[in-house]
């Protein structure tokens, strides 16, 4: 993994939960301070740069998988137990925290086949369940399209001819609801697709492309680009996520990124240090846990007696570390520990199978 992207992730997973702070510090039922909200809208946009950075990342580590089927469950191993496993250990225990209280015990999903989807990250209608169509983990509705893009990715080392079916289903579903649809079809017609593709072209682009000596450069422009995005979103007050936003919001991740590596391919590694990797490696656990842990701690803080701008600022920085440090000591203490023992075991078994496939071709 690159030390650079390692940076970025660790740079939009704050910007995630400073998205989600300034929104719960502007509402009238905390703080009621507007500006918040204003001030950290672009973070919302650090999704947009997850997207990019994940279609990167899964084409660069599997391009040579490609139409080989063989490869096929291997992938999907690695692709299930990078996702899931805390997942659901942040799932259960949030539900389960949630239980204990009168105020947040109605919100929990009491349907089954709901909880089951949820627990699956099937996609879910955001108009039906929570507002996300994720409950209990609010931000797991983009696990939902993070998936789905795994799987095109499956079907690309299944053989050609599913890939070649699913870009041309993908792209029938999009020109057909380029007037209102209804859900599960505007859902795959979302113009997110369009970020991991862009980071799958940008993965193919930088093993082609030489060397570059500038690269820094671009990566510079990049992050003008998006800069400018998010302050021309902020002054316009434009929708979040909006079809304009979410693809100016790629292209400038795309150059983020493609400009990083290029760079650390001839030594330059910008945000190499260890806290930065640490929060970098982090970052998952930090964008899954950051919101059931801010709304607890506000709940804190308004109990507490804070309140004004003063207090605002107080349960600002109280809950921003709060937030970085939960999401680190539960990828310290769970989540690496567990994806450590969970490739223990694949690389057990996989040793049991060789010198078992060993041992049958030895008698023949």
């Amino acid at each position: 993994m690159y030390k650079s992207l390692q940076a970025c992730r660790a740079a939009a997973a704050l910007s995630v939960v400073l998205f989600h702070l300034g929104t719960q510090l502007a509402l009238g039922k905390t703080f009621g301070i507007a500006w918040f909200g204003e001030l950290f809208r672009f973070g919302r946009a650090g999704v947009d740069f997850f997207f990019v950075l994940s279609g990167f990342i899964v084409v660069t580590a599997h391009q040579s998988d490609f139409f080989q089927p063989a490869r096929l469950f291997a992938y999907l191993r690695k692709r299930v137990t990078r996702i899931y496993p805390i997942y659901w250990f942040i799932f259960v225990t949030t539900a389960c925290l949630a239980m204990t209280m009168p105020s947040t015990r109605a919100a929990l999903p009491h349907d089954t086949p709901l909880i089951v989807k949820s627990l699956a990250l099937v996609p879910q209608d955001p108009t039906v369940v929570g507002g996300t169509g994720a409950p209990v983990i609010v931000t797991a509705w983009t696990l939902q399209y993070e998936l789905v893009f795994y799987a095109i990715v499956g079907l690309f080392i299944f053989g050609r001819v599913t890939a070649a079916l699913v870009v041309v289903a993908m792209l029938a579903n999009s020109l057909l609801c380029m007037d209102v649809c209804r859900f599960p079809s505007e859902f795959f017609a979302s113009p997110y697709f369009l970020l991991f593709g862009l980071g799958a072209a940008i993965a193919f682009v930088c093993r082609a492309a030489p060397r570059m000596r500038h690269a820094r450069v671009v990566a510079a422009l990049g992050g003008i680009a998006f800069a400018l995005t998010a302050v021309i979103e902020t002054a316009t007050r434009a929708p979040l996520g909006s079809h304009v936003s979410i693809i100016a919001y790629g292209l400038s991740s795309a150059a983020v990124i493609f400009g990083l590596v290029k760079a650390e391919d001839v030594g330059q590694v910008v945000g190499g240090h260890r806290w930065t990797q640490l929060l970098g490696d982090a970052s998952y656990s930090l964008y899954l846990l950051h919101f059931p842990v801010l709304s607890v701690l506000c709940k804190i803080a308004l109990a507490s007696g804070l309140h004004g701008l003063r207090g605002a600022l107080v349960t600002f920085g109280f809950v921003l570390i709060g937030c970085v440090a939960s999401g680190v000591c539960l990828h310290v203490w769970v989540e690496r520990p567990v994806l450590r023992l969970l490739r223990r075991f694949s690389s057990s078994r996989r040793a049991v199978h060789s010198r078992k496939v060993s041992g049958a071709e030895a008698e023949s």
